[in-house]
């Protein structure tokens, strides 16, 4: 009897680990070469050590509306846009949303999302991220993160231009609302980052650009006229 008992144990033991492995070979497949060519081509990762990362990510389907991070919870992940769109905001005294950034597959500073603040501190986050549309995405968590940057000093280097491009990007979007006016932050946007007028509803922009939907129809026109 007992050793029946084991032989059914090892049975499920087995069946659970050949699920588990098929779990990870959708998980592989999914990431098609295009888009793993377009990780290794956007990250400059070294393609012998693209699996160390690969490893670690997980994916996860969200849904239009669905929230990936909510303001007060520690965000404790950087993610990357597969495919779908998404926003990050933070909503005002006034309780007005205020858009700062879209994530979809296109530049590096698009398609990666996180609360880096929240997340190098471990503290609360003031920002929401959430799908505009069906999206997948994948995730690598601040212990798994951790782990990967202290296994070499490649890694090390990595998360350190990852910081570097975090500032920067930051830098550029603060200078872009301090020293331009609306309708140049309009035609700046349009010169540099097209797809967002093709991908992300005009009331977000205009929140993005610092004005209202109204504004943002007017300057329009007055383009469109001149």
């Amino acid at each position: 009897m007992a050793f029946a008992y084991c032989v059914a144990k090892l049975k499920l033991f087995a069946s659970i680990s050949a699920t588990d492995a098929k779990l990870r070979d959708v998980s592989r497949n999914f990431m098609n070469q295009t888009f793993r060519d377009k990780l290794l081509h956007t990250f400059e990762i070294k393609e012998e050590l693209f699996d160390e990362l690969f490893s670690l990510l997980k994916f996860k389907e969200v849904k239009k509306h669905e929230y990936i991070l909510k303001e007060n919870n520690i965000c404790s992940f950087i993610g990357i846009t597969i495919c779908g769109s998404l926003r990050t905001f933070y909503i005002n005294e006034n309780g007005e949303e205020v858009n700062c950034l879209f994530h979809f597959d296109h530049r590096l500073e698009d398609i990666v999302f996180t609360d880096y603040d929240s997340f190098l501190r471990n503290s609360s986050s003031k920002l929401n991220i959430q799908a505009l549309e069906n999206a997948t995405v994948c995730l690598i968590s601040y212990n798994d993160w951790e782990r990967l940057c202290n296994s070499s000093t490649y890694w090390q280097l990595f998360s350190k231009k990852m910081t570097e491009q975090v500032y920067f990007f930051a830098k550029k979007r603060i200078e872009d609302l301090l020293y331009y006016s609306p309708e140049n932050r309009y035609l700046k946007l349009l010169k540099e980052n097209p797809l967002l007028f093709q991908k992300i509803p005009q009331r977000h922009l205009a929140s993005y650009l610092g004005i209202t939907p109204q504004s943002l129809s007017r300057i329009r026109k007055r383009i469109c006229t001149n």
